[in-house]
């Protein structure tokens, strides 16, 4: 080896950042809670083990389990009266 070089030889990357049972509570919380985004996850993660886990990594750890890294999208709030209109319409047309 030559000097002011590393050896790296056998490590493609830096170990990961959370353990197995992490990764399990954020692949359970993500489940659970659809409504849930990487930040919140984040942060449940961090007040129980107290460890700090970013935002990107529980994305990170959602696509590795083969879950969709997303974002909770927010609903339009639906008056009654529209939610009357809308099955009044599906029933005419399921006749």
């Amino acid at each position: 080896m030559q000097e002011g070089t590393t050896d790296r030889r056998g490590q493609s990357h830096l170990p990961q950042c959370t353990t197995s049972r992490e990764d399990r509570q954020i692949v359970r919380k993500a489940v659970t809670d659809l409504s849930v985004t990487s930040r919140t996850v984040a942060q449940h993660i961090e007040s129980v083990t107290n460890h700090s886990v970013s935002a990107r990594t529980i994305q990170r750890r959602l696509q590795q389990s083969g879950l969709s890294a997303r974002r909770s999208l927010p609903g339009l709030p639906l008056t009654q009266n529209y939610i009357r209109l809308l099955r009044q319409w599906c029933d005419e047309r399921r006749m």
